[in-house]
């Protein structure tokens, strides 16, 4: 239990009407988009980086373990709480825009959505784009290292976070602001990736760049699926903005014809990857319907759990480009075998597959996950883009990442249990 003390000099710090105990408002923030849970001691939700840095100084004081939150779309569990209070960065979200440095500072609760709109008015955009960008916090998607779609050509958001401002445990604000496209030492780099283990972001500085003039969607139907891993190669010669993978029926859910497809995203005007989508067969959406079926993309999670009992598990794995087929078929093996139904969705570009399972129950759900992880590790994937957390089966150089936690978080105060810490 949290001591009593704690909450009312909380509620000093932040006012009593954002500070959320005792009530069962909680256990909305006790799991996240996964289907991990936990238990959430109380909810505080700052305003600004200096009442994050006096509650982090109250945790210390009084131990409290502390988890801090975004818009609670992760699948790996890195909100879900542990006897824990969380800090609910969402009321920090103001978004400035430097367009003539093509910078833009946000807090960590701005939605991504709303970044991209604010840069949409300066010509500029952010090219790493998640599935649920509509709800997905900038302080989130970089606690995670997410990628979303454009991860070959552009890299995940890693490669344009150029400075930053984080709360360190012991409740020390450290600011590294940046207005350069280019940022030296590593620094600002150490949180992103970490998932809310080593410090609370509170302020991120991204380097962006120019809206291109033009853009294309090609769709090539793939009526053989191993035809799958050689038509790729051919699609990445154009190098391409996006690969958007569908299997049948995922296509088919958001009305398509039942067909395996690619999607390809080309940016700006380049005559050699239109030949080569050409000689694909590669069919051109245009105008409304360019816009549909990325607006499809997006809310494609909502309308596969429209289908049954939907459990986000399992389902975010990077997979060796030479075993591509055959991944796909041991999920399709494992659907057979569990009596389940899988989507199967993913960023191509960059091998990240999405298997999104559908079962009749939550147990056997979660049974088709815990198999399709044991898969994937043995064909040597690991998670792609959603975070590790409470999947931290698949996390690689864990000994160092403890040795830094230790130097950082000695009590380990910040979001405790996760990579098996």
């Amino acid at each position: 239990m949290v001591p009593e003390k704690f909450i009312r000099k909380v509620m000093d710090v932040v006012g009593t009407d954002d500070v959320i105990h005792s009530s069962r408002v909680t256990e909305v923030y006790s799991t996240d988009a996964s289907p991990f849970y936990g238990r959430t001691a109380a909810v505080i939700r700052p305003e600004n980086e200096n009442e994050v840095s006096e509650i982090l100084k109250l945790a210390n004081e009084f131990s409290v373990s502390v988890v801090p939150r975004g818009g609670g779309s992760g699948t790996s569990g890195g909100a879900v709480p542990k006897d824990a209070v969380v800090i609910d960065m969402k009321k920090m979200d103001r978004i400035e825009v430097f367009p003539d440095d093509m910078i833009v500072f946000v807090e960590a609760g701005a939605i991504l959505h709303d970044i991209k709109n604010a840069l949409s008015r300066y010509g500029l955009f952010l090219p790493p784009e998640p599935g649920s960008l509509k709800i997905a916090t900038a302080g989130g998607f970089v606690a995670n290292n997410g990628s979303g779609k454009r991860g070959l050509k552009y890299g995940g958001i890693r490669n344009f976070v150029v400075g930053m401002n984080v709360v360190l445990p012991d409740g020390k604000a450290v600011r590294m602001p940046s207005r350069t496209h280019r940022s030296p030492g590593i620094a600002h780099q150490i949180f992103t990736g970490s998932e809310g283990t080593l410090g609370v972001i509170t302020g991120i500085y991204f380097r962006v760049i120019p809206l291109p003039e033009e853009k294309r969607t090609y769709l090539i139907h793939l009526k053989k699926r191993d035809n799958l891993n050689r038509i790729l190669r051919e699609v990445l010669k154009a190098t391409p903005d996006a690969v958007e993978y569908m299997d049948s029926r995922t296509s088919s859910a958001i009305g398509f014809e039942p067909f395996d497809l690619l999607a390809v995203e080309i940016l700006g005007k380049d005559r050699c990857a239109e030949k080569i989508m050409e000689r694909l067969g590669g069919h051109v959406l245009e105008g409304r319907d360019e816009e549909d079926f990325w607006e499809s993309r997006e809310t494609l999670g909502a309308e596969i759990a429209k289908k049954g009992t939907r459990v986000y598990a399992g389902e975010d794995f990077a997979v060796p480009f030479s075993r591509l087929n055959e991944f796909i078929g041991q999920i399709y093996r494992i659907e057979r075998e569990t009596d389940s139904e899988i989507f199967i969705y993913g960023h191509l570009d960059t091998c990240n597959l999405h298997p999104a399972i559908v079962s009749k129950s939550f147990e056997n759900a979660m049974e088709t996950a815990r198999r399709i992880s044991r898969m994937a590790l043995d064909m040597g994937a690991t998670i792609g883009e959603h975070g590790l957390a409470l999947r931290w089966e698949f996390a690689r150089g864990l000994e160092i990442f403890r040795r830094v936690k230790y130097c950082l978080d000695r009590r380990n105060i910040l979001n405790p249990g996760k990579f098996g810490i």
